[in-house]
């Protein structure tokens, strides 16, 4: 009997041991790999919807920006190609740029999210490139179009950049694109920002800089063992996706992020005054100082059909379902109303980027985000727009005299329209909120 138990103590102490071994090897293994690649076990290679560039770093003034003076590769499955992103010292994609700004040179910044920052489309095939390209073959001096966009800003955290950073590059021409995604981002920054008695933001601390709680203890762990942290990251992942599955199918507006765009009075919605709020603030700021400001909108693929950007896992990522299309006119006539309220030229994508026959390959298909087809055609769009409505070093009787110009094209009067692949009957000019 004692020789037996012994023999347990032995084995037990054995297994004991051997597990140990095996539970370093493995935390050995993951770091020599981390080491060896420069990546992480736990990256999100799944951030479609963001910044798959992981270049973000957290602001003390506009919730968060880029790196200044990085590199990245980012993967673009469409094209299985990788597409080189590189920042300048101010943190914005694209080379340095000369401060004071030289002679002869005409600047356009252009504000936005990860939809303009378009991480999976290379430099020549941007919509930026292309907006310069296009203006530089009627402009008497050198036009310079400024990618200002960062992945998880709204007009909120975008008028802060460019009244505390991008003011001085001395712009002549200022263009936001409003994406829809951009109310959802609102109503979680919001709660973050300092304003001023009259409402205009002042700064937006990222939480992750005003936090102050002392860290979990296992969060202390997940630092200092990477086994432990990439255990945890593959168990909590099945259950994010449960999450992300109930929030895309969701008709919540507070639950999921595009439930609004099923609103006939979309107006009427408090997140979305809000999130529009800060143009016109911008607006007022930029006419105050004497640059002129245009606004600019696009859909999203599930804005124009169900068969855009249904690469695997990337609608359910943005918290939209599988089959989920809103082809719903009422937001982009309100923000066409909002825009001449507030004396703002309006640029509607929506004109372009849902006309055709295949409007989905003007977005891609593992991103939810523009193809090199959308940023030609709207980088086409805008290139009209300017020069037609906006003064500058371009020629406007370029256009040829039998084009109509764009801002005479309407929607046809027809009793049936063709919008996002469904055809619905015209709606009427819907009053505002407040009766106007």
């Amino acid at each position: 009997m004692f020789r037996a138990g012994l023999t347990f103590i032995r084995r037990f102490f054995f297994a004991a041991a051997l597990l140990v071994l095996l539970v370093c090897g493995a935390e050995v293994a993951v770091r020599v790999y981390e080491a060896s690649t420069g990546d992480s076990v736990c990256s999100q290679r799944d951030a479609v919807c963001s910044d798959p560039s992981q270049l973000t770093i957290p602001s003390w003034s506009f919730y968060q920006e880029l790196k200044p003076l990085a590199a990245a590769q980012v993967e673009c499955r469409d094209s299985n190609s990788l597409v080189e992103i590189q920042t300048n010292s101010l943190g914005l994609r694209g080379p340095e740029l000369a401060v004071p700004k030289p002679a002869k040179i005409y600047r356009i910044v252009i504000l936005g999210d990860e939809t303009l920052y378009a991480p999976e489309t290379p430099e020549g095939d941007h919509f930026c490139t292309i907006l310069q390209e296009r203006l530089q073959q009627t402009a008497n001096i050198n036009i310079e179009v400024i990618n200002a966009a960062v992945p998880g800003h709204c007009p909120l955290t975008e008028f802060l950049l460019f009244k505390q950073r991008i003011i001085g590059l001395q712009p002549d021409l200022v263009l936001l694109h409003f994406d829809w995604s951009d109310v959802a981002d609102d109503r979680q920054i919001r709660r973050l920002a300092h304003c001023n008695d009259a409402g205009i933001p002042l700064s937006c601390p990222h939480v992750k800089l005003t936090r102050t709680k002392k860290a979990a203890p296992h969060e202390i762990w997940r630092k200092h063992f990477r086994l432990f942290d990439w255990g945890l990251t593959a168990v909590s992942a099945e259950w994010k996706q449960k999450i992300a599955r109930q929030t895309a199918i969701s008709r919540e507006t507070d639950t999921n992020p595009y439930a609004f765009l099923r609103d006939e009075r979309p107006e009427r919605n408090l997140s979305f005054r809000r999130s529009v709020g800060p143009i016109a603030d911008l607006s007022e700021f930029c006419r105050s100082v004497n640059i002129p400001f245009a606004l600019l909108t696009s859909p999203k693929p599930w804005q124009v059909s169900e068969k855009c950007s249904r690469g695997q896992g990337v609608r359910v990522a943005a918290g939209v379902a599988q089959d989920a299309l809103y082809s719903n006119r009422a937001p982009f006539d309100v923000l066409a109303r909002f825009a001449d309220r507030a004396g703002i030229p309006f640029i509607d994508g929506s004109m372009v980027i849902t006309s055709g026959r295949d409007a989905e390959l003007n977005f891609l298909r593992f991103a939810p985000r523009w193809s090199a087809a959308g940023h030609l055609r709207l980088a086409e769009l805008t290139a009209r727009f300017l020069h037609e409505r906006i003064s500058g070093p371009w020629n406007p009787s370029s256009l040829q005299q039998n084009e109509q110009p764009i801002t005479e094209v309407r929607p046809a009067a027809t009793e049936i329209q063709q919008v996002g692949g469904q055809r619905i009957r015209p709606r009427r000019v819907l009053p505002d909120s407040d009766g106007q």
